[in-house]
């Protein structure tokens, strides 16, 4: 499966993104990441990193199940 192979599911905040990421592991939903902004503008500007996480297209479906269980709507993270 290429890069261009997964789709967009969510944008958040290192600390979210990698326990989502943990979740979809154990849900064998295969995922990949890619940090919003180098390492190096994060320590420099002093943000937080912030992680976008794409899944499998056939596994798309269950994935947004699994953020809205773990996210309410309401939350900005």
């Amino acid at each position: 499966m290429g890069k261009g192979d997964y789709e967009f599911l969510v944008e958040k905040e290192a600390m979210w993104a990698e326990m989502l990421m943990q979740v979809l592991k154990d849900n064998c939903i295969p995922h990949a990441a890619v940090p919003v902004h180098g390492a190096g503008l994060v320590l420099k500007t002093g943000m937080r990193e912030r992680i976008k996480v794409f899944v499998a297209p056939d596994k798309k479906t269950q994935a947004e199940g699994i953020l809205q269980g773990l996210f309410s709507a309401g939350d900005t993270l």
